[in-house]
């Protein structure tokens, strides 16, 4: 269902309160500053395909800035813009985007995204292990604009028109086309920022990837841990803590999220035939735990994806 949050129709002076409650609601909370001195006017509709949100805004010169970090929302937020100029900074990095550009950034961290000349844009958010899953270098790309005249960012950007305006269907569907998107969009970003990397930087790489193959590999057991996972790769309980944080993450909320991913690829794609048998053949023990984070990472219960409601 799409819903609908327009200004029109409001008082002059209540707009603005209002256009701030509607985006800390939809998105993330953040303090907004209006760029123009004219009434104010925004637009947003929205709609849900699966687990991830798709949102077309518009509105008047703003600057929304998100002031302190939150892993409550943990999603990432994918931006394809129609704006003449808009601009995002989040952490030492500042993207500009035109039209026709896609931007990508972490709603969990701070950050500040000003549209000088209006606001004008279709907003994914995605569940950070939907990402993951299908963007291992996500932090590699974050917030560096892939620009329209990009090797594959044609694709990727018609790819999200269509699915943005595809007509509803059913959650594993949806959830198909989000995956085919995000793989097109991991090959757009690394043919766009591949390029060569520092040795020390391919080192590292290397042994988070080792680390990760372990993981992905070993999913099902239960008893894994900081010390047993770094013993099992030949590391250090500090060296491995080290690598992951270069990531911005660590190596048990990684393989949380993977343990999560697996669980939902298994009943998008029909593997399982019961939750309950997800979550185990995973290294979930705790059932209630389990269900209460895959609702927080996904928007949906697992049962909704098993039925395909």
């Amino acid at each position: 269902m799409t819903i609908l949050f327009p200004t029109k129709g409001l008082e002059a002076k209540e707009r603005f309160d209002y256009w701030q409650d509607v985006v800390g609601a939809q998105f993330v909370p953040t303090t907004n500053r209006q760029l123009s001195d004219d009434c104010f006017d925004g637009s947003l509709t929205s709609v849900t395909k699966g687990t991830v949100s798709f949102s077309r805004i518009r509105s008047l010169p703003i600057e929304y800035t998100r002031q302190r970090s939150d892993d409550h929302f943990d999603h990432y937020f994918i931006s394809l813009s129609f704006c003449a100029e808009a601009y995002v900074q989040q952490g030492d990095r500042l993207s500009k985007q035109g039209t026709g550009d896609i931007v990508l950034y972490d709603s969990a961290r701070p950050f500040t995204a000003s549209f000088p000349k209006g606001d004008d844009q279709v907003v994914l958010g995605i569940p950070r292990p939907l990402v993951m899953q299908h963007i291992p270098d996500v932090e590699r790309y974050l917030n560096r604009t892939l620009q329209s005249h990009a090797p594959l960012s044609g694709l990727a950007r018609s790819l999200l028109v269509d699915t943005c305006n595809s007509e509803s269907t059913s959650s594993s569907i949806s959830e198909r086309l989000n995956a085919a998107l995000l793989d097109v969009l991991a090959v757009a970003y690394e043919s766009a920022f591949g390029g060569h990397k520092p040795a020390t930087e391919q080192r590292r790489e290397q042994q988070v990837e080792q680390v990760k193959r372990f993981l992905l590999a070993n999913l099902a057991r239960s008893d894994l841990t900081v010390d047993s996972i770094a013993a099992a790769n030949h590391l250090s309980p500090r060296s491995l803590n080290r690598i992951f944080a270069a990531q911005s993450s660590t190596v048990m909320r990684w393989l949380w999220q993977q343990r999560l991913a697996a669980c939902h690829a298994g009943l998008v794609s029909g593997r399982f035939q019961q939750v309950s048998v997800a979550a185990l053949s995973c290294g979930f023990t705790n059932f209630s735990h389990f269900s209460k984070a895959f609702k927080q990472a996904y928007g949906v219960p697992a049962q909704q994806l098993l039925t395909g409601a």
